[in-house]
């Protein structure tokens, strides 16, 4: 069900703990597969810039895996000891970045690795919880990635869609912002002849789902649209709010702030 109310810039405006996910295909530059750096370094004076709002910032961030290929002059496999061996030399080189972005305004960032037994676990989550408290208080910036170096095809999260609702849920976050190459949830294929964009999703009921293509085909990414309502749909039975959002120009917090067009999904019984 759709409908209208606060925009996006509202929600961003005045959310006080903010979980930010970001996927390969907005942090891996396609051609060389190495980092967008000016990018990142714009995203980060964004995330700075809403800390001095009074918000607590979380990111959830993909990329390990496609730097990992790169360094290791290995070509994309599906094979599981493969990624997860790509993904363990792709993890450093993933902080570093985050790292070199955040350099220049003094501000620590933390590596937090999870699978999805440590998301279920009472004892493991209440450990997360805990951690991610002492890290906010201590005003770092944790990067939350899924352990792809140890989890197995069974537990695995699978992609950073469903990560991000989960460490929404850790952190008890007020607002959820899935950064993605499109500008929200439109009501078929936003390259389709017609195609209408949703700026507000009041319900995320059937309707909704049939709306959502399959994941994205551009050789690093591997969420879609569908894997990001279900995010939000966890995310707001949890009483959190989502905004789906094009991050692929410079400084996409602070367009989306100056009012750029996005798609609200609000929290359940709102």
């Amino acid at each position: 069900m759709t409908g209208h109310g606060a925009g996006p810039a509202d929600h961003l405006g005045h959310a006080r703990r903010i979980v930010i996910k970001v996927g390969s295909s907005l942090l891996i530059e396609r051609e060389q597969r190495a980092p967008r750096d000016r990018w990142l370094a714009g995203l980060a004076q964004d995330i700075v810039g809403l800390r001095q709002r009074g918000a607590a910032v979380l990111v959830v961030s993909s990329g390990a895996v496609a730097l990992g290929w790169r360094r290791l002059g290995m070509a994309r496999s599906p094979q599981l000891d493969r990624r997860q061996a790509a993904a363990a030399v792709g993890q450093s080189l993933l902080m570093n970045a985050w790292a070199a972005a955040f350099a220049p305004h003094d501000v620590a960032v933390a590596q937090l690795l999870l699978t999805l037994d440590d998301s279920e676990s009472p004892q493991r989550s209440a450990n997360a919880r805990a951690t991610l408290a002492v890290l906010l208080d201590a005003g770092a910036v944790p990067i939350i990635n899924e352990n792809d170096s140890v989890a197995t095809e069974e537990l695995t999260l699978g992609d950073n869609d469903r990560l991000s609702a989960r460490v929404a849920e850790l952190a008890g976050a007020d607002l959820l912002l899935l950064l993605s190459d499109v500008d929200g949830l439109y009501d078929r294929n936003p390259s389709a002849p017609g195609a209408r964009h949703i700026p507000l999703v009041s319900q995320i009921d059937e309707g909704v789902v049939a709306m959502a293509g399959g994941p994205a085909s551009d050789g690093v990414g591997t969420g879609g649209m569908a894997t990001k309502l279900a995010a939000a749909r966890h995310a707001g039975a949890l009483g959190c709010a989502s905004i789906i959002a094009n991050g692929r120009e410079a400084q996409p917090i602070t367009r989306l702030l100056e009012g750029e067009r996005a798609t609200l999904l609000a929290p359940a019984g709102r």
